[in-house]
């Protein structure tokens, strides 16, 4: 059996009971009194849900009679009206008659008075019009009951005004039945708790009112009130109680709207009643006007719901976007893949939840899917697969899945390139070591650049002038693992790329590609052949070569199909114009969020969330999202020697002193050992210059990196402190 039809029979169930409850006592009560039996049921129902609720709960099933004894009052008042008026007005009208006015009534009443009595429930226009519709089809009602056209024939005036209006009283008190129990649940309590409060009055009034009536007949009430006790009460709430646990709120309440169908079937089987075409006609009218208004808040409350999106792995960048998402409203669901950068540690908070990915995608994706995810996203680099997985399943906006491959493992990267007639560096990939330098001695010639398939960072990212060096550094890529902790079981050669290089970082929607920002790298070749990152700058929009660049990351991101996301792509612009370095599917690792807002006017976190959170107005953005308003520079700190440790606060002090000094980023705490900066982990941190003033920031340069000749050292005065 599926997981809807487990939550669609229960609720029929719960429909088909309702109606055989109307038409039960609507015959029953013809000879018993409805007092003496809703004292017994009630009686009966109260016990097994206090018991029931002792058993949970303890002491604390009467927590909130102690603590908010007004609600606990209003909800038995309106429990009490709700149940002893419906019962005595089954003993004038015809059951569906009874049934589906005291339906309709409360969605009529929460329409026109929700707001009052619940600050902050906005009334759905839909609703306004369904129930007046309903109060139009109750007054026919009302006139055919008056009028002998009903099941039950000529009652009377007198008898048929009376069933109506304890029909319509029994809806009202429904209606602040519903409101009471609902603050009650927002206080925090639980339905065993409020179930185990709400029929004291009930009972007390009822019991009274049997002391007073002439003939209560108790003893042959006992049989009908446990019947009642059982159909009424305790067996359609755990009915009902099944079906939410399986489907919507929404599926479930037009269920029930079926009880007065089933009411007016059942009424075949009562000898004293006959089925009425214009009751038949009013309750299917009054029910589809219910299901009308349902739906429209259904409607409502989805369209106010916040948003949620998932993200994969938020480490580095991607921790500032659950604030990015909440200042759009939006809730953010974190996504934990099963191999994180073994390099970052997770300092991102406010997520709505937390789940833990174990490799099942169809398990992950079911947990997405009942907490209401919108759309899948990759924060790091660690989570670009998963996310799209994730996105594929669960149907929501990702990126295309033909060749998800190529949007990680940097070969096929290459090759989607080269399939769709864009420039590409050549490439081969080999786990062996005389295969590379082959192809350098006879394809390629030398220098050539030797890299992990998967990794990222700058990870064993070697420049090789010649086989003893490829040698040298193909042992040690084959001998290590990646930045995921995935062994490296081949080695990346690609040309040596010359000229001036670019990170494009961007936000894509449904293929549509906007541009966060266009920065220059300005990197350093170690002497044993390793390149690291020096600082870099952003460039104006408007700029030939970043327009140049900006063109041809977007045809990148095209042939890896990006379509939905953030992308981080470096761009080699040589003789032959760009060719691409690495595309990674997510966002630019090292950013700070309010110096890009500061300088370039918004963020690629900032659009990023836009795009997922309020897609229509993302899409009003031009396509090159950003302009230059401060010339910043990202230094990246590098560590000169082989045993340095991490400056301590007051030798950092130097660093703020700057004239040009802005935001500073350290990798580890003071005292935490360092070894040489050779990528971007052994990097200790980064420093963000910005000033009007090029040549103070040109000057400050200069000056950090004279300072740092002795800012590691663990000998400096600094550190003996």
């Amino acid at each position: 059996m599926s997981h809807t039809a487990r939550g669609v029979y229960p609720v029929i169930g719960y429909a088909f009971m309702t109606a055989v409850v109307n038409v039960y006592a609507g015959a029953v009560f013809q000879t018993l009194s409805p007092v003496t039996i809703a004292a017994i049921s009630f009686t009966l129902a109260g016990l097994v849900f206090l018991t029931l609720g002792t058993i949970r709960l303890g002491p604390g099933v009467l927590d909130p009679l102690r603590s908010h004894p007004r609600e606990v009052l209003a909800l038995n008042v309106t429990t009490a009206a709700a149940w002893l008026t419906v019962l005595f007005s089954l003993k004038y009208l015809e059951p569906a008659v009874v049934g589906v006015i005291s339906l309709a009534v409360t969605p009529v009443f929460l329409a026109l008075a929700g707001t009052w009595l619940r600050r902050g429930h906005p009334v759905v226009l839909a609703e306004i019009g369904a129930s007046v519709g309903i109060f139009a089809l109750i007054v026919v009602l009302t006139w055919g009951s008056v009028t002998g056209h009903s099941a039950v024939g000529d009652i009377g005036f007198r008898s048929a005004v009376v069933g109506v209006a304890l029909a319509v009283v029994s809806g009202l008190a429904s209606a602040g039945n519903i409101v009471f129990s609902k603050r009650l649940s927002e206080n925090g309590y639980s339905p065993s708790s409020v179930m185990s409060v709400r029929f004291f009055l009930m009972i007390v009034v009822s019991w009274a009112a049997v002391g007073v009536t002439p003939r209560p007949a108790v003893v042959e009430s006992l049989g009908p009130g446990l019947v009642l006790a059982v159909i009424s009460v305790v067996v359609p709430l755990y009915l009902l109680q099944i079906s939410v646990k399986h489907v919507e709120p929404t599926t479930v309440s037009l269920l029930i709207c079926l009880g007065p169908a089933f009411t007016i079937g059942l009424e075949s089987l009562d000898p004293r009643l006959h089925v009425a075409p214009l009751s038949l006609l009013a309750v299917l009218g009054i029910t589809v006007l219910v299901a009308v208004g349902v739906l429209a808040r259904h409607r409502a409350e989805i369209r106010a719901r916040p948003r949620r999106v998932a993200v994969v792995d938020a480490y580095s960048t991607a921790s500032h976007l659950p604030a990015a998402l909440a200042a759009q409203d939006a809730e953010c669901v974190h996504v934990r893949s099963p191999r994180p950068d073994v390099h970052l540690t997770l300092t991102a908070a406010g997520f709505a939840a937390d789940v833990q990915h174990d490799g099942d995608i169809t398990a992950t994706a079911a947990a997405l899917r009942r907490l209401r995810v919108s759309q899948v996203i990759a924060g790091a680099e660690s989570g670009v697969l998963l996310a799209d997985h994730l996105s594929a399943e669960l149907g929501t906006p990702g990126n295309g899945m033909s060749r998800p491959a190529a949007r990680r493992n940097k070969h096929d990267m290459v090759l989607a390139l080269r399939d769709a007639g864009l420039a590409h560096a050549a490439t081969i990939v080999s786990a062996d070591v005389d295969e590379l330098i082959a192809w350098a001695r006879t394809e390629n010639g030398w220098p050539v650049v030797l890299k992990p398939v998967a990794s990222a960072g700058t990870d064993n990212v070697v420049v090789c002038s010649g086989p003893d060096e490829v040698r040298e550094v193909h042992q040690r890529i084959m001998a290590s693992a990646d930045r995921y902790g995935q062994a490296n079981t081949a080695v990346l050669a690609q040309e040596f790329l010359a000229g001036d290089e670019y990170f494009v970082n961007t936000v894509s929607r449904e293929g549509r590609h906007h541009t966060a920002e266009i920065w220059r790298y300005y990197k350093r070749r170690l002497p044993d052949g390793h390149v690291i990152f020096d600082y870099h700058e952003p460039q104006s929009p408007d700029d030939p070569d970043a327009v140049r660049v900006e063109r041809y990351t977007h045809q990148v991101l095209d042939a890896l199909q990006i379509r939905n996301g953030a992308g981080h792509t470096e761009v080699m612009l040589t003789e032959r114009g760009p060719v691409l370095v690495e595309c990674g599917a997510r966002l630019g690792g090292g950013q700070v969020p309010e110096i890009n807002v500061r300088c370039l006017g918004t963020s690629q976190v900032d659009l990023l969330a836009l795009a997922a959170a309020k897609p229509a107005e993302f899409d009003r953005l031009p396509r090159t999202a950003y302009r230059l308003l401060q010339r910043p520079r990202h230094v990246s700190l590098i560590n000169p020697i082989d045993h340095g440790v991490m400056p301590a606060d007051e030798a950092l002090a130097a660093l703020r002193a700057l004239p040009s000094y802005a935001y500073m980023v350290m990798a580890h705490p003071p005292g935490h050992p360092l070894t040489r900066t050779i990528d971007v982990v052994t990097s200790p941190g980064f420093v963000y210059l910005i000033s009007d003033d090029p040549d103070q920031v040109l000057a400050d340069y200069h000056q950090l990196r004279q300072i740092e000749h002795r800012l590691y050292d663990r000998s400096a005065p600094a550190m003996r402190r």
